[in-house]
Order: structure tokens, then C-alpha cells, then sequence
């Protein structure tokens, strides 16, 4: 094995302690937190197992796996970055309601 591989298993191990802690600590749900699990079992299996990587590859026409796995891991983290986007915006919203709401609330109030 290669020390970039035990790097890996254990970053990836890290990762799957750290969901399990924030779920048991109420900060994740039992879906998302089966998620989280699946995706880093799936990094450590890739990383055991690279030939997994080479077969994805050719069915998705690309040359090499790590570019399978590269273009994918972009895709995915824009993915995310649009969900945190959306997720900002509708937070954003939601204080300036409540800020306009309270300051109505001081307006009408009698001094």
C-alpha cells in the first residue's frame, strides 16, 4: 500500500467519525448522515480498489479513471456550492423579513 493510500483511509475514516459524532450530537439527519457514510466508504473503496475508477471511466468515455474521478468530484462540489447558494439566499430572505417585521413591531409600539 502506498502512502498516499493510508493518507487517504484515513482522512476518509476521519470523515465517517466526524458524521457519526455530529450525528449522534443532533447536527445531522439519519438520511443525511447515511449519505455522508455511503460516500466516504465509496472514497475508501476507491482507493483500495483503483480499478473500479477504470471502469467507470470507460463507461462514462473517458481516458483514465482519476479523470473519471476528477471531472465527477468538480461536478459534484459545484453541485454543492449551487445548494449552499440557494440555501444563503433563502436565509437572507428570511432575516429581512424578520427584520422588517420587528421593526414595524417598534413602530407601533407606544413609548
Amino acid at each position: 500500500m502506498m502512502a498516499i493510500q493510508v493518507i487517504l483511509i484515513i482522512f476518509f475514516l476521519f470523515a465517517i467519525f466526524k458524521v457519526l459524532s455530529r450525528y449522534r450530537n443532533g447536527g445531522l439527519a439519519i438520511s443525511e448522515s447515511a449519505l455522508w457514510v455511503v460516500f466516504w466508504l465509496l472514497a475508501v473503496i476507491v482507493v483500495f480498489s483503483p480499478n473500479y475508477t477504470v471502469a467507470l471511466a470507460k463507461f462514462l468515455g473517458v481516458g483514465r479513471g482519476v479523470d473519471a474521478v476528477v471531472y465527477l468530484s468538480v461536478a459534484l462540489l459545484f453541485f454543492i456550492v449551487f445548494r449552499i447558494f440557494v440555501r444563503l439566499e433563502k436565509i437572507e430572505h428570511q432575516i429581512t423579513k424578520l427584520v422588517r417585521q420587528n421593526a414595524l413591531k417598534d413602530k407601533n409600539k407606544p413609548e
